[in-house]
C-alpha cells in the first residue's frame, strides 16, 4: 500500500501578520471546481493510504471548504491533520474536527501569549499538538510560556525555533540551549524538536496549490516563501520545473501517474543548491546540534 501526503493550502491568506512567518502572503484560496476534482481523485484511489494536512496560510479563514473536502472523502484508511494559529476557533470547529478525528497542530509563540488556549474545553485535548515557536528576539518569555502551556496539560509540544527570518547572535544561541535543556528535564512531556536540516522527508509528499498543480514537496512550499525571491532566476526555474507534477483536473490523473512523477533526489538536489548563506547558515548549523544532541 502507497502512503501518500499531501499538504492541501486552502488559502495563502492569514488573519495574523507574525513577524517571524516564512510566507509571502497572497489573496487566493481554493475553489470549488480543485475540491471537486481532488475528492473524487482520493475516492478513486481507495487501496492506497492518504494523510490530508490542511495547511499555510489560515485554513480556518475557510472553514467551510476544509468541511466540504472532508465530508466528501468517502474512505475509511485516510488520516486528517490541520495546521492553525487556532485564533478562528470556537465550539462548532473543535466538535467537528473531534467527531472526524483531525489532529489540530495549534501554533504558539514565545512573543504573545495566545490566551484563548485557556477557552479550549479539555475533551479535545487528545487531537491537539502545540507548535510553540521560539523567536530569538523573545526567548526571555520562552520558559514562563511553556509552564503555562504544560499547567494547562498539554503534553505534546514541538519545540520549533524560528530559521529562515531570524538572525541570531551567541547569546541567542546560548539562551535558547539552557531552555532547551531545562524544558528537557519535564519526562512525562512529550517534547519533540523540529530542525532545519531535517526538512526532507522520506515519505511520498506533495503539496496541492490554490493553482490546482500538485507539487513535489520542497522545504515546505519554498516558492510561496520570502526567500524564494532571493534566489537566483535559473535556481527558481529549476524548482518550478522539477517540482511541479501534474495538474489536479488532467483526465488521466491517477495516483500511479503522479507516484511516477515524484523524484526524491531531484528535491534533495534542488536543496543543496540553495544557498543557505543567504539565510544565515552558520545559524542553521548550530541550531541543528543543539536540537538533535540537547536530551
Amino acid at each position: 500500500m502507497n502512503k501518500v501526503l499531501i499538504e492541501l493550502i486552502i488559502t495563502n491568506q492569514c488573519n495574523k501578520r507574525c513577524e517571524y512567518c516564512d510566507l509571502d502572503f497572497r489573496d487566493k484560496y481554493i475553489n470549488d471546481d480543485t475540491i471537486k476534482f481532488f475528492t473524487k481523485f482520493i475516492n478513486d484511489n481507495k487501496q492506497d493510504y492518504f494523510h490530508i494536512n490542511f495547511f499555510w496560510g489560515e485554513p480556518l479563514l475557510k472553514f467551510e471548504k476544509v468541511k466540504n473536502i472532508i465530508n466528501n472523502i468517502n474512505r475509511w484508511n485516510i488520516k486528517y491533520s490541520i495546521w492553525t494559529n487556532g485564533n478562528l476557533l470556537n465550539k462548532e470547529i473543535l466538535d467537528f474536527l473531534y467527531k472526524k478525528k483531525v489532529n489540530i497542530s495549534l501554533s504558539v509563540d514565545n512573543i504573545t501569549w495566545f490566551k484563548n488556549i485557556f477557552n479550549i474545553d479539555k475533551k479535545y485535548f487528545d487531537i491537539i499538538e502545540i507548535n510553540f515557536i521560539n523567536d530569538p528576539n523573545f526567548l526571555f518569555n520562552s520558559y514562563s510560556i511553556f509552564l503555562q502551556i504544560i499547567e494547562k496539560w498539554f503534553f505534546n509540544i514541538n519545540f520549533m525555533p524560528v530559521f529562515s527570518t531570524k538572525k541570531r547572535i551567541r547569546e541567542d544561541i546560548i539562551l535558547l540551549w539552557k531552555i532547551l535543556k531545562k524544558i528537557r528535564t519535564f519526562k512525562e512531556i512529550d517534547i519533540k524538536t523540529f530542525s532545519y536540516f531535517n526538512w526532507i522527508s522520506n515519505d511520498t509528499q506533495f503539496i496541492l496549490d490554490t493553482d490546482w498543480f500538485l507539487y513535489n514537496d520542497l522545504d515546505s512550499l519554498l516558492w510561496l516563501q520570502k526567500q524564494y525571491n532571493d534566489l537566483s532566476k535559473s535556481l527558481r526555474d529549476e524548482i518550478n520545473n522539477l517540482t511541479k507534477n501534474i495538474s489536479i483536473n488532467d483526465k488521466n490523473i491517477s495516483l500511479e501517474k503522479i507516484l511516477n512523477g515524484y523524484n526524491l533526489s531531484n528535491v534533495i538536489n534542488l536543496v543543496k543548491k540553495i544557498p543557505l548563506y543567504q539565510w544565515y547558515d552558520w545559524d542553521y548549523k548550530i541550531l541543528n546540534q543543539i536540537l538533535k544532541n540537547v536530551k
